[in-house]
């Protein structure tokens, strides 16, 4: 709940402070034990009981301004801009209590749901020099049942009232002109209603923000009809969402806010050792265990939205139907339910944020995993050819595919800004025009397991604002010993590009013996970009680890230190996000001790392609980052910035192979290579159809051509590189003028 403090200006009597005009929402999470959160998926029990209270913060206003005449006008080209997110945070009672909120930050609702006793906050709430807006059952504020966008705005005065003398006089006479001009937004007709059910309400949601009310007709009741009706109206309320985006359009502020993803694709998930999970033996009885093992058989199957139970067995495990017993739901099911209940209105706060749209996909995207593992054992095997990994390859990818409904797909070609996946499923390898996903567009992941982690990963962010001046320094953790082989492929890399950006970039590099190394070294370092040149592995049933020179160490152990982790990490490293192991793996560790994103790998990597990868990354980002700005006029997230390296590298591996195979000589390499660079560089949609056409245009056979391009990717780093965590949320922008010219664009759209 960290807070930019507000620049402190001198009166004539007293120090004052400008305003922060967010609004900020705080849930209190009264549960921290990771063994007390729920068994299935890993989330709070506190946060689970007030999902309900998320889905409200969700209609709710992102700062003081949005309701009024004007800020309405623009709130939706604003939060398609990422820049009226909803804040909220779920805060443990100790945390919350150890810190008092200032005064130049005062619009800050606490809710407090029926498992949260008023009394236990009491004195913290009374502690505050401003009166705290509370909503609680009794004793806040107001009741739920009170709770309006007029009490709201009544509150805030109020707060505005007690901050004379202690806030600049002009900033509480803005608060207070905002505040008094709010207006209930105006409604507008969808023209269709949906029956209201959990796959579709991260879309109402998005809908809401956009003015639309009275979007349901009750409850969703076709439950037992297959998933067609479940794909119906995601599909209409995906297709209504980005009307809507494409009639507000792009804005000239968006050339330096850049537009997150249009479209997110989610699939929750559960644990993959919850398959394994047994009862304690002696405190469950035979039957107990028996309808346990039931249940957790028709979730294992499920392929839908909802459960299928074929037999009576099955409904008598579900809903304990015997002959004079209430039908009462299986825990677990309850349990189920629940997480699902805290997962969809969390990433609903990501849909109204963004007025985006996220289409609900079936479980079948995650029964998938077996055919992932299975491909992920041959990619281990030490013996293979070219020929038997793009078959295999093609098996899984096919199998992926069929996963997504057909409905779906015209949605994720056309979709703009790029993808933002939702899951722990391996959907980067969807077919997509005959390539994967990862490769056709710019595609990060937000993993779904553990719910706590998972949530911290998926609630809106503020932009992280860079230059290219951030990336002036660029630290290279290294933890290669010299005698290892692979050692000098990095610096042979870096001897070849180097003079090309030694000018623009110092490359600092730290030699990383242990744990306390690692710590020293990112605690030294101020700038945006860190690089990890090791060896990585995950075991069976263990957490990833990264080798270090005197140790292999877990980074999810470095939670409790007090470390500064830059906000992009790239993990040059094999197994850094294995395909098939546990959520425990390197890169989702260092996203929860605070990374913004990472560039994580499936499989194990190539030495030299990852060596040159890094070399290009850097030259990338010395010259092609700041040419782009100047011929595009625009900034770059660097979603967009990984997206691109990730496509190069298929190129590069692709016209290497057609050059080894005798299909095109040294000459057409470097000019159908030069035209993809083009290609992908410039911002075209589908730019490996561009290199086929060139290369078609040079005499070699299209079709072959299109062989050697799939061959090439399913033997390419290209298909093991994740991009995950919050990419599309860091902006680099040109080192001069771009605040000036960004602040007369959002001027502009005003």
């Amino acid at each position: 709940m960290m807070k930019t403090i507000p620049r402190q200006t001198t009166d004539s009597e007293n120090d004052l402070y400008d305003l922060l005009t967010d609004i900020t929402y705080i849930i209190p999470v009264e549960d921290s034990d990771p063994y007390s959160a729920s068994p299935l998926q890993g989330f709070a029990r506190s946060l689970m009981n007030n999902a309900r209270i998320i889905g409200r913060i969700n209609t709710l206003p992102s700062d003081i301004w949005e309701l009024t005449p004007e800020g309405q006008e623009i709130l939706l080209p604003r939060r398609m801009s990422g820049q009226a997110p909803v804040i909220w945070h779920g805060q443990s009672p100790r945390a919350l209590k150890s810190m008092i909120i200032p005064p130049f930050s005062p619009f800050t609702v606490l809710f407090l749901g029926s498992n949260h006793n008023f009394e236990t906050y009491r004195d913290w709430i009374e502690a505050h020099s401003f009166p705290l807006t509370v909503v609680a059952e009794k004793g806040g504020t107001f009741t739920y049942k009170e709770f309006s966008l007029e009490m709201l705005k009544n509150a805030f005065l109020n707060i505005c009232d007690t901050l004379e003398g202690r806030i600049k006089p002009d900033a509480l006479q803005m608060a207070r002109k905002h505040l008094e001009s709010w207006r209930e937004p105006e409604e507008r007709d969808l023209e269709y209603k949906v029956g209201n059910h959990n796959v579709v309400a991260p879309n109402l949601y998005a809908l809401h923000a956009a003015g639309f009310r009275d979007t349901t007709s009750g409850s969703f009741t076709e439950l037992s009809d297959g998933i067609a009706p479940y794909v119906q109206i995601i599909a209409q309320t995906t297709r209504s969402i980005l009307m809507e985006r494409k009639r507000i359009g792009e804005r000239e502020a968006n050339r330096y806010f850049r537009r997150p993803p249009s479209v997110s694709l989610f699939a929750p998930a559960i644990y993959p050792h919850f398959r394994e999970t047994n009862l304690v033996k002696g405190q469950f009885s035979s039957e107990e265990q028996k309808r346990f093992l039931a249940v957790r058989r028709v979730l294992q199957r499920q392929d839908g939205y909802g459960f299928t139970v074929t037999n009576h067995a099955q409904v008598k495990a579900l809903l304990g139907a015997s002959e004079g017993e209430e039908l009462r739901l299986h825990p677990i099911m309850l349990e189920r339910a629940a997480e699902l209940n805290l997962a969809t209105a969390c990433v609903g706060t990501l849909a109204a944020s963004e007025v985006s749209a996220f289409i609900r996909l079936p479980n079948a995207v995650n029964r998938t995993s077996g055919q992932v593992r299975q491909f992920t054992q041959h990619y281990h095997a030490k013996h293979y050819t070219d020929r038997k990994r793009w078959n295999e390859f093609r098996k899984v990818q096919s199998a992926i595919t069929a996963s997504v409904p057909k409905e779906f797909l015209e949605f994720i070609e056309e979709a703009e800004d790029g993808i933002r996946l939702i899951a722990d499923s391996h959907l980067e390898w969807m077919k997509v025009r005959g390539l994967p996903l990862c490769v056709q567009k710019d595609v990060t992941r937000v993993p779904v397991t553990p719910g706590n982690f998972f949530i911290r990963q998926v609630l809106p962010k503020k932009y992280l604002h860079l230059t290219t001046s951030d990336f002036e320094e660029i630290l290279i953790l290294s933890a290669l010993h010299d005698e290892d082989p692979i050692s000098k492929f990095f610096d042979i890399a870096l001897a070849r590009f180097k003079h090309h950006f030694k000018r623009k970039i110092r490359i600092r590099t730290e030699r990383i013996r242990n744990e306390e190394d690692l710590i020293a070294a990112l605690n030294s370092y101020n700038g945006s970009l860190v690089i990890f040149d090791g060896h990585g592995g995950h075991a069976k049933d263990k957490p990833g680890m990264l080798q270090l020179l005197e140790e292999s160490i877990d980074i999810w152990q470095l939670q409790r230190k007090r470390l500064r982790v830059p906000p992009i990490v790239v993990l040059s490293a094999c197994n850094t996000h294995a395909a098939d192991r546990n959520h425990a793996t390197t890169a989702n560790g260092f996203l929860a001790i605070g990374a913004r994103t990472v560039l994580g790998s499936v499989f194990p990597i190539d030495a030299r392609d990852a060596s040159f990868f890094i070399a290009r990354l850097l030259l990338h980002v010395a010259e092609f980052v700041p040419e782009s700005h100047k011929i595009f006029n625009q900034s770059l997230t660097w979603m967009e910035i990984m997206g691109g390296m990730i496509r190069m590298q298929l190129l590069t591996d692709f016209c290497q192979r057609l050059e080894n195979k005798g299909l095109i000589d040294h000459e057409t390499h470097r000019a159908v290579h030069l035209a993809g660079n083009i290609a992908v560089n410039s911002g075209d949609d589908w730019p490996f159809e561009t290199v086929i056409t060139e290369l078609s245009n040079r005499g070699v056979d299209e079709k072959r051509a299109w062989h050697e391009l799939r061959s090439a990717m399913a033997n390419s780093t290209a298909i093991s590189y994740l991009q995950m965590g919050s990419p599309e949320t860091i902006i680099v922008h040109p080192d001069e003028g771009f605040r000036d010219e960004a602040q007369a664009g959002t001027d502009a759209d005003q």
